[in-house]
Parts: structure tokens; C-alpha cells; sequence
């Protein structure tokens, strides 16, 4: 068994390497790789496995604080482990036995698990799915194909959903060298664009039992969820960058040493208009983070309430709740911020080199996991006239 305190016992120093060069490898297209292996090695791609499973079972809470860290130090690296996340808290609801073991046991050893879930077909963040799971012989044949499989090329195993029947939904980790799974490099975003979030294809892929994870009737209603932690996985990242866009802000104007003849000051650095930017900078990365932590535990308080056995349906949507309104905040706060730091440093910051304009391309692209104008009519809705959340994949 790991204990919490051991594995987190290293992050500072693995922040502080995975951040160097961090900037670099973005503005060159480099995958983090190396990066990717730093994390795994350390055992925080453990941190929230139950104690139970031998994990140091970390909260919501511990786990948003560290991808915190992490996308300060590199977005790219913190957001390519966010489908990895997802597999110990899938763990927990699965009865004790073989199956459980086996892939606490994979996480334990530092696996990686990416995604294939998301298709090109039909509404989004149904459980409508074109890959499907066919009976062959003693076991199955998987055939389909998968975008926007954030992770998967970094990751040892993918988890695909498909359909099992015209009713049932399966969830099932398969390797990434078994034979009929190609991961294409095919994403090609402004943003996060190193996270190998491009398409994966499955051709008459072998599956066994023992690749199953979970099965589920679609038409079940649902209690307990990972949705909320999935989504304000995306808004820790973006408040990760946003005190790297404060960072940045500062050094910034404390490199230039030359003013407008008609500025307010003699020193960019003692310049009222471009101190209160970097204020306000400073005040949105704070308000962001904060309102995270406060999702983060609204969430582990749902968590909670399963682990006790009774999952509560007014927590789970309290913790739905939570992580929409973050987002509707901190997408809107972000983008404004990032653009907002070229304010305090005059057209040398629109150089190439200095890369600054990633803070806006990663937080825009980001903000496009989902609509937010959607999520501020769903909110809205819920508060004047007490229509629930949607149960679908964005809340």
C-alpha cells in the first residue's frame, strides 16, 4: 500500500522539471512524452486509487490540486492524464473480485489508461454509439472508430465504449498493441495540440471477458456519476494556465526597461494601468482556482455518500451543478485574462518566440470542450424553473 504523504512527497520537484521547457516543446510541436513517463514513475497517476486497492486514496480534492500544479507547469502533460483519472473512481463501484484486481493492480504498476469514447455520429453526450461489440466465437469483434481520443497515444491501455446490444452499453480497457488498433496523429487544434487527442480506429479487434470494465442498460437512470469530476478536470487546467498567464504577465513587465512617451509612468514597472492589470490577473487565477477546490469538494462529498453505500442524488447533482457553473465562470474569465496579458507588454510580446499567445489557444480550446452558452441556459433553467440538469455526458 501507498500512502497519500509518499506519493505526494516529490510533486514540487517534478513540477519544476516538467515545467522547464514547457513553453518550448508547445511553440515546436514536441510530445511530452518523457514528461508523461515522469508522472507515472513518481506514482501520482495513482492518487486517487482507493486505499483498499492498495492506492493512497486521494480525494477530488487532492487530485484537483495537483492537475493545478501540473498544467501551471505544462497543460499539455495534465490534460493528456485526464481519461486516466477516470479508471479508479470506475474501480470503486465494481464488486471486490478478479475483475477489480486486476486493473487496480495495472494502475498500481503505472499503466496508463487513454479514451475512445467520443464518435462523429448522433447527438453529443448520449449513450448513442456506431462502434460496436459483435459476437465472435468464444468472445467478441470491436469495429469502430473513435476522435477525439485525448491521451490515448501516451497511454498503455484505452478504454473504448461501445455497444454491447440494441440496450447495453459496455466499458472495456483493451491494450494498445492488440492487433486492429490503429491511433492516428490527426489532431490538429490551436490549442492543446500535443495531447494526442486524434482519431483511434478499431478493425475486427478481438475482445475476451476479461477486457470487460462495466456494463450498463443506457436507459438507466442515473444516480452516481463521474461526469462533474470529467468536466472540472478541464477547469483545473485552465486555472493551471491562468497563473501561468499571471507568471508571465509580471515577468513580462518587469523585463522592459522603455515606456510611451505619454505613459503614465516613467518605469513599465511602476505604471499604474499595467500594475492593475497584472492585479486583475492576479484576481481571476485566485477566483478560478478557488471556485475549483469548492466544485472539488462538493464532489467528493457526492463520492462520499457511494462509498457509504447510499449514493445521494441531491449531492451528485449539487456536484453536477458545481462543475457547470465553474465552467460558465472560468471560461469566460479565462480568455479575457489570456489576451489581456499582451496589455502590459506592447507589440514585442506579440513575438513569436516568446509563445505567449499559448495561453489563449489552450484556454480557447479548452472552453470548446463543450458549449458554454449551454451550460449558462441549463443553469439558468434549473434555478427559474426547476428543470434538472441534463443527464447526458457534459453534466
Amino acid at each position: 500500500m501507498t500512502d497519500l504523504a509518499s506519493v505526494l512527497q516529490n510533486r514540487d520537484e517534478l513540477i519544476a522539471t516538467i515545467s522547464a521547457g514547457a513553453a518550448e516543446r508547445e511553440r515546436h510541436g514536441t510530445d511530452p512524452h518523457d514528461q508523461v513517463d515522469m508522472v507515472r514513475k513518481s506514482g501520482l497517476t495513482t492518487l486517487t486509487l482507493d486505499e483498499s486497492l492498495g492506492g493512497p486514496g486521494g480525494g477530488v480534492v487532492d487530485l484537483m490540486a495537483f492537475v493545478m500544479d501540473l498544467a501551471e507547469a505544462d497543460p499539455i502533460v495534465a490534460h493528456i492524464l485526464r481519461s486516466h483519472y477516470l479508471q479508479p473512481q470506475m474501480l470503486r463501484r465494481l464488486p471486490p473480485g478478479p475483475v477489480r484486481d486486476r486493473w487496480a493492480k495495472e494502475i498500481l504498476t503505472g499503466k496508463v489508461f487513454g479514451n475512445a469514447t467520443s464518435e462523429r455520429d448522433g447527438a453529443l453526450g448520449t449513450a448513442q454509439y456506431a462502434t460496436t461489440l459483435t459476437p465472435s466465437g468464444n468472445g467478441w469483434k470491436l469495429s469502430g472508430a473513435k476522435y477525439y481520443s485525448t491521451g490515448t497515444a501516451f497511454s498503455d491501455w484505452v478504454m473504448v465504449v461501445a455497444h454491447l446490444d440494441d440496450r447495453r452499453v459496455a466499458r472495456i480497457n483493451l491494450p494498445l498493441d492488440r492487433t486492429g488498433i490503429e491511433v492516428q496523429d490527426d489532431w490538429d487544434g490551436i490549442g492543446q495540440h500535443r495531447t494526442g487527442t486524434g482519431t483511434t480506429r478499431f478493425t475486427d479487434v478481438t475482445v475476451t471477458e476479461d477486457d470487460f470494465v462495466q456494463v450498463s442498460d443506457r436507459d438507466q437512470p442515473r444516480i452516481a456519476s463521474d461526469v462533474p469530476l470529467m468536466q472540472l478536470y478541464l477547469q483545473a487546467l485552465i486555472a493551471g494556465i491562468l497563473r501561468s498567464v499571471v507568471t508571465d504577465a509580471r515577468d513580462l513587465l518587469t523585463s522592459r526597461t522603455r515606456t510611451f512617451d505619454h505613459a503614465p509612468a516613467p518605469v513599465p514597472a511602476q505604471d499604474p494601468v499595467l500594475l492593475a492589470t497584472i492585479g486583475q490577473l492576479s484576481a481571476t487565477a485566485y477566483t478560478v482556482e478557488t471556485a475549483v477546490r469548492a466544485a472539488a469538494a462538493d464532489i467528493d462529498a457526492a463520492y462520499d455518500s457511494e462509498r457509504r453505500g447510499d449514493p445521494d442524488p441531491e449531492l451528485f447533482a449539487r456536484a453536477s451543478l458545481s462543475a457547470a457553473q465553474v465552467k460558465v465562470h472560468a471560461d469566460q474569465v479565462g480568455l479575457t485574462a489570456a489576451a489581456a496579458i499582451f496589455d502590459v507588454g506592447g507589440a514585442s510580446s506579440a513575438s513569436r518566440s516568446k509563445n505567449l499567445d499559448r495561453h489563449w489557444r489552450n484556454i480557447r480550446t479548452l472552453t470548446l470542450h463543450n458549449p458554454t452558452s449551454y451550460k449558462a441556459i441549463a443553469i439558468g433553467d434549473l434555478l427559474v424553473n426547476k428543470t434538472p440538469l441534463p443527464g447526458n455526458g457534459y453534466f
